[in-house]
């Protein structure tokens, strides 16, 4: 009999997004490298955002807004979701909280619950600021352990 369940430790990360361009406000990036979930089947994520603002950000809110496109067959995806997330709620993950600075930032969110398929990712980039060209977007994965 099962006596508990814990976290089991993340895994090593797993690159989404490196991005060599930078990101305007009001824009959404281009789809994120695949992530095939259908072999690990790993049942949650977690999201870990580095970037720099040349200037602070200026939204009353500032957020990197995460969208997950989905593949049930590992080839054919949803179609991409549309920067402010109209009518996209289905493909929306998670909102990633981006200080007003223009310091480096290393931010994580999760847990986020992951499909048992393969993905990509897009960040909406809803802060008021253009997001340098060096940012990244990083999956880190996890289970529960039973004990």
């Amino acid at each position: 009999m099962v006596s508990a369940l814990k976290w089991e430790a993340a895994s090593t990360s797993n690159t989404l997004v490196s991005s060599g361009a930078s990101l305007s406000n009001n824009t959404i990036s281009a789809a994120s490298t695949a992530y095939d979930n259908k072999t690990n089947l790993n049942t949650y994520g977690w999201l870990e955002f580095t970037g720099t603002f040349s200037v602070a950000p200026s939204d009353t809110s500032p957020t990197l807004d995460i969208y997950f496109s989905e593949s049930a067959d590992g080839t054919n995806y949803q179609d991409a979701p549309l920067t402010g997330g109209a009518d996209q709620g289905e493909m929306h993950v998670t909102s990633i909280p981006i200080q007003k600075v223009t310091s480096a930032q290393r931010i994580v969110v999760g847990p986020v619950a992951l499909p048992p398929n393969a993905l990509k990712a897009y960040a909406d980039n809803q802060t008021g600021q253009t997001l340098s060209s060096a940012w990244t977007l990083k999956l880190y994965t996890n289970n529960l352990e039973a004990q």
